[in-house]
């Protein structure tokens, strides 16, 4: 059973939640918000403001950040040896790492907990684990990994999601190229991947599912706009300031941008950027479209899972635009090395039940056995290999960063 904890909110002072939970100082400097880390500042300053004053004043939005700092702590309560934000190197002790993308985080965790007690019984308490969501490390874990050069450095098993550090031209040097990892499912692939070719064709990772992200639209606040059948479609200047997508401070989803870059090429990210009002977390624009109000943005790119926890339905249309569902990928490495010693481990995270849990969970699974239950979506959006092969992904990434926040910011987008 997961510990208690007290949750924070925007309302305690800075100097409360820091004296409480020091480990958090990692995300307020992420955020521009590293001088309480200076006793002095903490001292003076943090008995007097509360969380959300300065979080107003750097533009940061409230809930995202609150949500973040709440999970960092329930992660901290619950592995009080050591926190990923804090001492990323000591990932290295660990049997696994999966860090989850939200919706699958919490299935995924009650599934391998239950696996782990017994697991530890039979093992003499031999697996060491952590598992954390991936929003949590966008801005930190991640910037580890790109100066991490050898395998000693990594756990057995890593789950990862998105396109992150793992795609990067310095993994790919260090890691992939050495063919240090190994593919426990290269001949085998659900029907729903097949025309996508989602495995990786140079069996380094191993492709365990997918966050599909659609389009949801509030349908009365079309009425008088242009049809949208097309991702380009929420690009023209009539959906200016009118889509909300996965976004806090200075980072917006490599998720999206990165298909969006692929499609449409660097004007493609200029002219999204200039149709996007705002960035928040997916839970966030549930409760926009739960509201029933009409001063909200009329779109919204989120992933699948969340367009299920809408419950005005009557109000909106889940949409997958001609060029697909965008597939943001969960995938797993796996040392060579220690592919014998964790046979146990990964047999139960590629075994139909546990696949079967994923996909129920809105996550579709790879498992050709699965039975998905978003077999409905036909057409996917997925980069490709090529694609992530040919480009130096993170130096793309930060040039398309740039690009998104400078036009962003001049059309009067806020986060």
């Amino acid at each position: 059973m997961r510990e208690q904890f007290a949750a924070v909110n925007e309302n305690m002072s800075i100097f409360e939640i820091l004296t409480n939970h020091p480990y958090l100082i990692g995300l307020f400097k992420e955020y521009g918000l590293g001088k309480f880390e200076q006793t002095e500042i903490l001292e003076k300053l943090g008995p007097l403001l509360k969380l959300k004053t300065p979080l107003k004043m750097m533009g940061i939005n409230k809930g995202s950040f609150v949500e973040l700092l709440n999970e960092s702590i329930l992660e901290h309560s619950k592995n009080s040896d050591f926190t990923l934000t804090e001492n990323p190197e000591r990932q290295k002790d660990l049997t696994l790492l999966a860090l989850l993308p939200c919706g699958l985080k919490m299935p995924f965790t009650r599934a391998f907990e239950a696996f782990t007690t017994e697991y530890n019984k039979e093992h003499g308490n031999s697996l060491k684990y952590l598992l954390e969501g991936n929003v949590n490390h966008e801005l930190s874990y991640y910037k580890y990994i790109d100066s991490v050069e050898s395998f000693e450095e990594l756990p057995d098993i890593v789950i990862s999601s998105d396109i992150n550090s793992f795609y990067h031209k310095s993994f790919r040097e260090h890691f992939l190229e050495k063919k240090g990892f190994v593919d426990l499912l290269p001949n085998k692939i659900n029907a729903d991947f097949e025309k996508i070719a989602f495995n990786d064709p140079d069996s380094q990772f191993t492709m365990l599912s997918a966050n599909l992200l659609v389009l949801v639209s509030i349908d009365e606040l079309l009425e008088e706009k242009p049809a949208v059948e097309s991702w380009k479609d929420i690009m023209t200047p009539e959906f200016q300031n009118g889509v909300v997508m996965r976004g806090q401070a200075e980072f917006f989803c490599n998720g999206v941008l990165l298909p969006f870059y692929s499609l449409f090429g660097m004007e493609g990210i200029t002219n999204l950027a200039r149709s996007v009002r705002t960035g928040v977390h997916p839970s966030e624009m549930v409760k926009m479209i739960d509201s029933g109000k009409t001063d909200v943005a009329p779109l919204y790119i989120m992933p699948y899972f969340f367009a299920q926890k809408i419950k005005n339905k009557e109000r909106v249309s889940i949409r997958i635009p001609n060029e697909g569902a965008i597939v943001s990928p969960v995938q797993m490495f796996v040392k060579k090395d220690s592919q014998d010693k964790v046979k146990g481990i990964t047999d139960f995270l590629l075994s139909t039940e546990f696949g079967q849990l994923c996909a129920d969970a809105y996550f579709p699974a790879v498992n050709p056995e699965v039975k998905n239950v978003t077999s409905h979506i036909e057409e996917l959006l997925w980069l490709g290999w090529d694609f992530l092969k040919q480009n130096d992904i993170g130096q793309l990434k930060k040039d398309i960063e740039k690009n998104f926040m400078e036009n962003f910011r001049a059309t009067g987008g806020y986060v």
